[in-house]
């Protein structure tokens, strides 16, 4: 017995339910917003026009220039999800990167600067970020931090010493009185 020719024994794919068709479609809009159209289309093996079709039928508002991504370089993802996933990892690789970079010159630049003007708040605030961007970029861990950080703390002199607890009697002494208006 021969088997028809005509196509009629080939398994066709499953129907996909509405709400997987219009999951899929949200996820291909979600992607169109962030590489365009053209891109999302190639990367989940999709026709330009159907894309197109479903941004002017839906309401799509998609912008208008993109850069190019590696997505549009890269070979074709059937799911709309696996390629966001793989634009929003390429997307904080450069992220980090950039980060670093960013934190390597604003350290470079302090090191040239006097202490004084080193001590200025805004500075000192600005710093401390650049310090928290590079902790995220190099994925430095408190467990293995690799950066130090020294606070001077300026020693009293004898006479400021002596200052401090002449101020330390007279408030305990207060405090006795007030003690002692408590009890009566």
């Amino acid at each position: 017995m021969s088997e028809p020719k005509n196509g009629q024994n080939q398994q066709q794919p499953p129907r996909q339910t509405k709400a997987e068709v219009v999951a899929k479609r949200e996820q291909v809009r979600m992607l169109a917003m962030q590489i365009g159209y053209r891109a999302a289309a190639r990367e989940c093996g999709l026709s330009e026009d159907r894309v197109r079709q479903w941004a002017h039928r839906y309401g799509w508002s998609l912008p208008h220039k993109l850069a190019r991504s590696e997505a549009a370089l890269s070979p074709s993802v059937t799911q709309p999800i696996e390629a966001m996933q793989r634009i929003m990892s390429s997307m904080g690789d450069r992220t980090k990167l950039a980060m670093a970079r960013t934190s390597q010159r604003a350290f470079e630049y302090c090191d040239n600067v006097t202490d004084a003007e080193l001590h200025e708040l805004p500075r000192a605030v600005a710093l401390e970020k650049h310090g928290r961007n590079a902790a995220l970029a190099h994925n430095w861990s408190q467990a293995n931090a690799n950066v130090a950080v020294q606070v001077n703390v300026p020693m009293l002199t004898e006479e400021e010493r002596a200052q401090m607890q002449e101020i330390d009697r007279k408030l305990d002494a207060i405090a006795a009185k007030l003690r002692g208006l408590d009890g009566d």
